[in-house]
């Protein structure tokens, strides 16, 4: 866990220092502890500082699911020249593991979102965010698999719905993993989905 001062700090601008702080404040103590006070504590700022970019908690929470869009789109390490097997399984680790993956910090930003996503129910404005951002995961997803269809790696099939199925199991595991009182889901979920892709997506014709 990064406390002020710490160097993990020293690697973001002032707004992006305060979005991860958010994250860490948010994981720890939930969303009746977030407090702009405790996010300035975390990061080792004033807190008018805080103040200064955010006028409220509402709009903290707003702009951190905007900077969480926009480092999914950064983070997830992507190489064209990859095969389209290996870019599925950048976005399918991404997305049960977080950035860090199984570290400290994936976990953090997981349980941040998932409680986020709660209070999504209620309100259409950070509703409209997730699913901006789910719209955006599933697209890139689905094009992966229809690389994959076009240069022979797997079958014919739809890709979106593909997207759906395989992020849909994957988001489900993830959320046993950090809600309940067990570890393995996303390793079994991942597991089998490794067993999906190579019996059910792959062309009969296409080797692994």
């Amino acid at each position: 866990m990064p406390e002020p001062g710490d160097e993990f700090w020293e690697q973001f601008e002032t707004h992006e220092m305060i979005m991860e702080a958010t994250v860490w404040v948010l994981a720890e103590d939930g969303y009746d502890g977030l407090t702009l006070r405790k996010v300035a504590e975390r990061a080792g700022k004033n807190r008018g500082l805080v103040h200064y970019y955010f006028d409220s908690k509402k709009d903290l929470l707003r702009s951190l699911l905007d900077h969480i869009f926009d480092g999914t789109k950064r983070l997830l390490e992507i190489d064209d020249e990859d095969e389209p097997s290996d870019k599925l399984w950048s976005v399918l680790e991404f997305h049960a593991y977080g950035p860090g993956g199984v570290d400290e910090n994936g976990r953090h930003y997981y349980i941040a979102i998932n409680q986020l996503q709660a209070l999504a129910v209620h309100d259409s404005d950070l509703r409209a965010r997730f699913t901006r951002n789910r719209e955006y995961l599933v697209a890139l997803t689905a094009g992966i698999l229809e690389e994959g269809i076009d240069d022979g790696t797997y079958r014919q099939f739809d890709p979106t719905d593909a997207a759906v199925f395989l992020l849909g199991a994957i988001e489900g595991a993830r959320t046993q993993d950090l809600s309940l009182d067990i570890e393995t889901a996303r390793e079994t979920c991942l597991e089998m989905v490794a067993q999906f892709e190579s019996n059910v997506l792959r062309a009969s014709t296409h080797p692994e």
